[in-house]
């Protein structure tokens, strides 16, 4: 029962951000920015992740999970808010330091949580099903979106979206999970900065997590271009509607969020390194299919890989990482792992300013096909999975 209601908050939380996603950049473009600012803006978000998921580890650890839990959705509730009465894009450049207190803390504490409710060889299914839950809010938040946006705006949509934390809020203390807390520290000791430094060290020696490391930020940098500019790319070349790249854009969510209980049990039974394989050398084959790709049908098919590729990729990632650290560790070294996310996802983000007037869309899907290929002689290295 505790897995679920862990699951479905996690759900109800990332609705909110999969909502306004795929009109995000098109908002900012609407308030008068250029593509060059919105790479600012989104590289504003990316830094800040990059910066803090460690720290709040450590923070959630000192004031206990439970009041962490509480303070990320009352302020995932807020944040959207807070978009929707922003005057100009100028607002857009602040809010992110409020809102990644919820967006850098809660994604860690939820996935270490639903893994160590797990044995150790189960790892892969325990993520895969919680992954899957989550990553609902990819398919199920641009439906919402391609669905309302037309009628309603931008600015009423992201107020709407707010609804979503607010029910995992109510959710969460209506059925507060058993186990998952964990008590603020009651005796401080001069060895825990140290504790800390000595985990990532730890976690640092190990050759998969180096490699994790290195592809995850190939993977990060170039999704994050992508889906920042899709929307644009699908309504400036391809002429379709706002409304039509959301709900077009659904379709990954649904892959991706489907995709994540067989591909974790694939990388219980085959090992990481087979699966990664296949995922990256299909998502490169994608990206230079997309750069060439016209119409409705083939944008689909595409974009319906696109999420197998992401879906599969995640739950291995954190399935390896799982199977390499210990469940007191797992906190920490899952925020270690979603920085990571965020050092790709700020190059990314620069990339979208710099590349995005300056050429084509489809140079642009032809760079981020290069950008993951060193991923492949990189996977070959990983070491096999080891038996228990």
């Amino acid at each position: 029962m505790s897995f679920y209601v862990v699951s479905l908050a996690s759900f109800l939380f990332s609705l909110s951000r999969h909502t306004t996603q795929p009109i995000f950049t098109l908002y900012i473009l609407e308030m008068g920015a250029s593509l060059v600012q919105v790479g600012l803006i989104l590289s504003v978000q990316s830094i800040l992740m990059m910066v803090v998921r460690i720290p709040l580890a450590m923070v959630s650890d000192r004031v206990g999970h439970n009041r962490m839990f509480l303070i990320a959705f009352f302020i995932q509730v807020t944040a959207p808010i807070l978009y929707a009465i922003a005057p100009d894009a100028s607002w857009l450049y602040v809010i992110p330091f409020y809102q990644v207190l919820a967006s850098g803390s809660f994604n860690q504490l939820a996935m270490s949580t639903a893994s160590n409710m797990a044995p150790a060889t189960r790892q892969g299914d325990a993520l895969g099903r919680y992954m899957t839950f989550m990553s609902l809010g990819m398919f199920v938040g641009p439906i919402i979106a391609g669905s309302l946006v037309t009628h309603i705006g931008y600015r009423q949509l992201f107020m709407v979206t707010a609804l979503f934390p607010a029910i995992g809020l109510g959710l969460f203390l209506r059925f507060k999970p058993d186990g998952i807390g964990v008590p603020p520290a009651e005796e401080e000791s001069s060895e825990e900065g140290p504790g800390t430094l000595a985990t990532l060290k730890v976690i640092l020696r190990d050759r998969n997590v180096l490699i994790l490391t290195f592809v995850r930020s190939t993977y990060s940098m170039a999704n994050t271009v992508f889906t920042s500019l899709f929307a644009v790319f699908a309504v400036r070349d391809l002429g379709f509607t706002p409304a039509l790249a959301a709900l077009l854009f659904s379709v990954v969510g649904f892959t991706n969020a489907f995709i994540k209980l067989p591909a974790g049990r694939m990388t219980d039974s085959l090992g990481p390194k087979k699966v990664l394989l296949a995922s990256f050398s299909t998502l490169i084959l994608v990206y230079v299919s997309i750069a060439y790709a016209r119409g409705v049908a083939p944008i689909l098919l595409l974009l319906a890989l696109f999420g197998v590729c992401w879906g599969t990729r995640a739950v291995t990632e954190w399935t390896t990482l799982a199977n390499s650290v210990t469940p007191e560790t797992k906190t920490i070294a899952m925020s270690y792992l979603g920085s990571i996310w965020g050092v790709g996802a700020t190059l990314g983000s620069f990339m979208v300013g710099v590349v995005g007037e300056a050429y084509p869309f489809s140079t642009i899907f032809l760079m981020l096909a290069l950008i993951n290929l060193p991923a492949i002689p990189a996977i070959y290295l990983m070491r096999e999975k080891k038996e228990a």
